[in-house]
């Protein structure tokens, strides 16, 4: 095809919030007190559908949650001044451009101060024992960088919301399975959905903007935390019910996934540091659906950005799954 040599990925950022996403900030004007011993900002995400908006946002206060940003659809018209008004606490952001979940989440966290910031979206039931202060005091005092909840549908069967992966050769999966234990990890928190650690999750560099598959960048940013040395749990007293459908995951293995192979499965560590091994390359150049010079510019920019990064892995993926416990 004519100029497809050109067509490559946007770049790896290197640095959190790397590209800076057009937006606009309403409201927010009136801070209230916080009561809570770890200052937490909630950041609220839109699945669209007919939810009263008011009663989402009352709710939240009623949770006891003093620190609201809601990250608008961009092709919604929702009457954001009247509700701003009737909520001068809340902070709404709306984005100018069509954006990914990651980056609603990326440009939201920038705009807060707090240290824990809870990601959570309109189609769930947040009630005061949804997340109780003992869950977050435990957060802190392991100083871990994602908590996540169980989930459990309308009819409050338990999701399997506990992500184990498992990797044999170039065969990679993940297979989702209900948590039976307290603290277990998991690759990633499903749905976006947990209370992150906002100086981590700035260390970490945030959501991939070029990954543009919200299954695969959630992931990404799941799998370099635990590559990195950071751990991901399920807390089993912190518990949030959907009041909608389950949303589907779209697990095509489309070009989101050969970025995030070459991020995260393809690494190898030796001597302490990662790299990204020319062999890799016919793997990838193979699979990827890209002519040759596109894949190796692909290939080039990720074999960087691991360069970069070579000393702050402390796993590399196969000896990570090989050491998986389900239960912990």
């Amino acid at each position: 095809m004519r100029g497809c040599a050109l067509t490559v990925m946007n770049t790896i950022p290197l640095i959190f919030n790397e590209k800076k996403v057009s937006h606009t900030i309403i409201g927010g004007t009136v801070k209230k007190s916080i009561e809570e011993h770890i200052p937490l900002t909630v950041i609220l995400l839109h699945r669209g559908g007919r939810y009263y908006r008011s009663a989402v946002f009352q709710n939240l206060e009623n949770a006891g949650f003093t620190s609201i940003i809601s990250v608008e659809m961009a092709n919604e018209p929702y009457d954001i001044e009247s509700l701003s008004a009737r909520f001068p606490s809340v902070k709404f952001l709306l984005p100018l451009e069509k954006v990914t979940i990651g980056e609603m989440i990326n440009t939201a966290v920038a705009e807060i101060e707090s240290d824990y910031f809870f990601v959570v979206w309109n189609d769930m039931k947040i009630t005061p024992a949804s997340l109780p202060a003992r869950v977050l005091q435990r957060q802190t005092a392991s100083d871990l960088f994602c908590m996540a909840p169980v989930l459990s549908s309308q009819r409050m069967e338990a999701l399997p919301v506990q992500m184990v992966p498992a990797l044999k050769g170039n065969s990679f999966d993940i297979e989702p399975m209900l948590c039976y234990r307290d603290g277990c990890r998991t690759a990633y928190p499903f749905d976006f959905t947990g209370v992150y650690n906002r100086t981590r999750f700035i260390s970490l560099g945030g959501f991939d903007h070029s990954i543009r598959n919200a299954y695969w960048q959630n992931i990404d940013l799941g799998f370099r935390a635990h590559l990195w040395g950071e751990r991901i749990e399920i807390a089993s007293g912190f518990r949030i019910l959907y009041d909608s459908e389950i949303p589907k995951e779209d697990i095509t293995p489309d070009s989101s996934y050969f970025s995030f192979y070459l991020k995260n499965l393809a690494p190898v560590l030796r001597a302490h540091e990662a790299f990204l091994p020319w062999s890799r390359f016919y793997t990838y150049a193979t699979h990827s659906g890209r002519n040759i010079l596109s894949s190796l510019r692909v290939f080039l920019q990720a074999r960087k950005w691991i360069s970069i990064n070579r000393n702050r892995f402390v796993h590399d993926a196969a000896t990570m799954t090989a050491r998986w416990e389900p239960n912990l």
